[in-house]
């Protein structure tokens, strides 16, 4: 019998990164004009960015949708390149880092689960901005390494948790973290192609083996905890993940049989 995927521990529900900066703009009552013009600013250029990307974003399509005009919109920033950079910096510092600080699992394949499916919904909501990050990082080599500066301090915090757990495993931490170099690279190519991408072919598989956000989650946190603790999640977990298992030929056959 299949069992249902895991249920996320306690971790934020996902929500748009425009939809979380309106919610914070409102929700600060203090602000001046000139702050909600700044606001107003950013905002609009989120909007643009998820529509048309960086590479065709304008900054008189900004100023036209923020109503603002383009002497107003250069007393806050430089330009276009300075609005974008602010906007991916929290993007990327305040948004899609929460993936790796928001589970209370107690289970080390359950922490794994509940940050992969936190990214993955996370990335599902923003797949316009992920895009963006992509093409913001070719066009400009400072904030590229600081997307890898970012990645490289989550890889280490899961590498020190993995040898804290395990603090009797030959493996040293430098090997522990080129494991979880690998696997985050999997994520993020996994997330690029799906969505911020068009590969079909990765879609029609995924869409067989695992339709939705969960099941995927499920799907890749398995292989994760194989590869990071060489053997499946305990058989007596009452979340045993179920994917890879569905996945194996055969296993259809005996389901209806």
């Amino acid at each position: 019998m299949l069992r249902e995927p895991p249920r996320h521990s306690g971790i934020l529900e996902p929500a748009s990164f425009r939809d979380w900066v309106s919610a914070r703009q409102k929700g600060d009552t203090s602000r001046r004009k000139g702050e909600k013009t700044r606001d107003r600013i950013r905002l609009a250029t989120i909007e643009l960015l998820n529509d048309v990307g960086y590479v065709d974003l304008k900054v008189s399509d900004i100023c036209r949708r923020a109503k603002v005009t383009a002497p107003v919109l250069y007393l806050y920033f430089d330009g276009k390149e300075s609005l974008v950079r602010d906007i991916l910096t929290e993007f990327l510092n305040d948004f899609m880092s929460r993936s790796a600080s928001t589970s209370s699992a107690r289970s080390a394949y359950q922490a794994i689960y509940d940050a992969n499916l936190q990214w993955l919904r996370a990335a599902r909501s923003n797949a316009g901005l992920m895009r963006c990050l992509l093409q913001f990082s070719d066009q400009a080599p400072e904030f590229a390494r600081l997307f890898a500066d970012k990645s490289d301090s989550w890889y280490l915090r899961i590498a020190q948790s993995i040898v804290r757990r395990h603090p009797g495993t030959a493996a040293s931490l430098p090997a522990v973290q080129l494991q979880v170099h690998a696997l985050g690279a999997m994520m993020d190519e996994i997330t690029r192609k799906l969505f911020a991408g068009e590969d079909k072919e990765l879609k029609r598989l995924i869409e067989n083996v695992a339709p939705d956000d969960e099941a995927l989650a499920d799907f890749l946190s398995v292989i994760w905890h194989r590869a990071l603790y060489s053997a499946d999640p305990p058989e007596n977990h009452k979340n045993q993940p179920r994917t890879l298992e569905a996945a194996k030929p055969g296993a259809r056959a005996r389901r209806r049989s």
